[in-house]
């Protein structure tokens, strides 16, 4: 079978299953480095969506199944995309699919779960950790992020809304709001343009869980990168007259109103979204962070840490080696080096951080 009509057995799979445990499955089809699908976790009562997400890996073929060890299939990759998921601003799981058994097994990918071997890494997948019965894992996993770490992966799935935005001077955003369900429920479709000029649905989904919250704001909220305003040219052609008069008789009207009523039940929505300050600050950002090499401080401050925490003897060991590097650093880095790696009994590498730590211990780092 052609690879790529296999690939897509294994995503249509993991798809079928993640939406039978009531997530949601969100195919990554552009800019593919490693991250085939967002899969967003229900909430507690599985009314609605949580806003939970998890990066998904998904690698299909038997051959992938051929090596095992023990009670577990043992998969092999590449550095390249290890360090991409590690570093991945969501909890990344990788998806084994083998057609032949019908079989869709998984694990996290994290630290503690991959094992580095001479030519790249490994990880060790539970043969019986089926993908149907993952649903408590998941959504554990999904609930170990913070509030920030969620944020700024929702910015990060709409990146490539963004992007589409600023090549077509806007997106189209379409909108139901059915105006008598206490649930909030809402339809929405954005839209962009083909090579043709035609609309093309890139993002489809009914959400619910608004509650009677102004339809204005729940917009404003769910594309908080984009300025938004009504389709004028179209709302010119299709408004009901009874917005025409209701905009003439009000004079704080919302400038995100529908257009038209479908039979008292749905208000209709036509919108223009363009790319505001807060979008194009987190492209900035976001481009600098994947395509930027710049010093990593974690390992500086737990050395910080380590520093405060040392024994008075240790401490004043410390203070000779400031004293040393100070007025020697030139031509005594191999000494201050060798004396920090003897007294804590650590690599030369740390123990170089620690030195620079102490040389210059009024550093703050923002």
């Amino acid at each position: 079978m052609d690879s790529g009509l296999t690939s897509r057995l294994g995503v249509c799979k993991a798809d079928c299953e993640l939406t039978k445990l009531g997530f949601a499955f969100r195919e990554q089809t552009i800019l593919d480095y490693g991250i085939d699908a967002i899969i967003e976790a229900p909430n507690s009562n599985e009314s609605y969506l949580s806003g939970k997400l998890i990066a998904a890996q998904i690698k299909t073929g038997d051959s992938y199944f051929d090596e095992k060890k023990d009670e577990s299939i043992v998969y092999r990759g590449e550095l390249k995309h290890l360090d991409y998921w590690l570093n991945h601003s969501l909890p990344v799981i990788i998806i084994l699919y083998s057609p032949e058994q019908d079989k869709c097994i998984w694990t996290s990918i994290n630290k503690q779960t991959v094992i580095k071997t001479e030519k790249g890494w490994k990880i060790n997948i539970p043969y019986n950790n089926d993908l149907h019965k993952a649903k408590a894992q998941l959504l554990e996993l999904a609930n170990s992020q913070s509030e920030f770490q969620r944020r700024w992966a929702s910015l990060l799935i709409a990146k490539e809304w963004m992007l589409d935005a600023i090549k077509q001077d806007g997106l189209i955003l379409e909108v139901q709001e059915w105006v008598n369900k206490c649930s909030g429920k809402g339809d929405f479709i954005l839209k962009k343009d083909d090579e043709e000029g035609k609309e093309v649905a890139i993002f489809e989904k009914t959400i619910f869980g608004f509650g009677t919250r102004s339809y204005e704001l729940v917009i404003t909220d769910l594309f908080p990168w984009a300025d938004i305003c009504v389709d004028e040219s179209f709302y010119e052609l299709n408004q009901d007259e009874e917005f025409v008069e209701m905009r003439k008789e009000q004079d704080n009207f919302p400038h995100i109103y529908p257009y038209r009523n479908g039979a008292g039940e749905v208000d209709f929505y036509r919108l223009k979204l363009t790319v505001n300050r807060v979008g194009k600050a987190f492209l900035e950002i976001n481009d600098f962070l994947e395509n930027n090499k710049f010093y990593i401080i974690d390992k500086i401050f737990q050395l910080q840490q380590l520093k405060n925490g040392c024994t008075r003897r240790h401490s004043r060991l410390i203070s000779n080696i400031n004293h040393t590097l100070k007025h020697r650093f030139s031509c005594h880095v191999d000494k201050a080096v060798f004396q920090t790696e003897h007294l804590f009994s650590i690599t030369a590498e740390y123990s170089l951080l620690i030195a620079t730590v102490s040389l210059f211990p009024k550093l703050y780092l923002a």
